[in-house]
């Protein structure tokens, strides 16, 4: 699914509709019920929240969740603001639809192949950790919240009740970033390592954001699927599973 820098993006997108009234809401009841979301129709759209990898569209009386699954795409007035993902096609065709919501000026669709988006009213956020994009001092106090914790560093980077926004592959190169090896266990990292950490998850999320998305770092969709030598030591990158994810880092470098 979209981590929290293509969450982003997203709601900057969708942001273009605030202000304006919705019209009419077409929903595909395999995603959701049609009958539920009719209750927009006459609410104008106040603003969009992002927390995490959650958007939503704050209405009059209600918000609306946007969930994209892993193959689900925004489109605003016609626009993709992100042209493709690395599990999900390039291209879209008017079947995969699965939301549209019209406004007086334009229109925002959900277009997935898959049938995994969701739409939901009212979404409870409450268990949701501290935003990717928090400040130092918040990620360094959530992180020290979790130094007796045995599961692997990239398994606690993962769970969104901790740090929200933090996907598959910005984690990959978070730890790659940070020199930190993505099995060891979280209660072995030093204080020292765990502020590292906070750093780099500031900087790495700032780097990839400015150049368009979790994708665009060293270990890019290309660099996972090929293997080849680690950039910055000429040694081979590994490829594992942790928590059931593909992940991918530098055994020489990565301690």
């Amino acid at each position: 699914m979209p981590e929290g820098l293509e969450a982003a993006i997203y709601a900057d997108a969708a942001s273009e509709l605030a202000g304006h009234v919705v019209s009419s809401v077409e929903v595909d009841d395999r995603c959701t019920d049609s009958n539920e979301l009719s209750i927009l129709v006459g609410q104008r759209v106040q603003s969009v929240r992002r927390h995490g990898k959650r958007v939503a569209l704050v209405l009059d009386d209600d918000q609306l969740e946007l969930f994209f699954g892993m193959t689900g795409r925004l489109i605003i007035n016609d626009v993709a603001p992100i042209g493709a993902l690395e599990y999900g096609p390039s291209s879209e065709r008017p079947e995969w639809d699965r939301l549209k919501l019209t406004t007086d000026v334009g229109s925002l669709r959900v277009n997935d192949p898959r049938r995994w988006a969701r739409f939901t009213l009212n979404p409870d956020w409450s268990t949701l950790g501290v935003d990717f994009t928090s400040d130092a001092h918040q990620l360094d106090d959530v992180l020290d919240r979790q130094q007796r914790r045995t599961a692997a560093v990239k398994s606690v980077l993962l769970d969104q009740r901790v740090i929200a926004g933090l996907g598959n592959m910005l984690v990959d190169e978070v730890l790659f970033s940070a020199g930190i090896d993505p099995c060891r266990a979280f209660a072995s990292l030093s204080v020292d390592e765990r502020r590292q950490l906070s750093t780099h998850i500031s900087a790495v999320a700032t780097r990839l954001g400015e150049r368009g998305g979790s994708h665009t770092g060293v270990l890019s969709p290309e660099v996972r699927g090929s293997l080849p030598a680690c950039p910055l030591d000429g040694a081979p990158l590994s490829r594992v599973k942790v928590s059931g994810r593909t992940t991918i880092f530098c055994s020489l470098h990565q301690r």
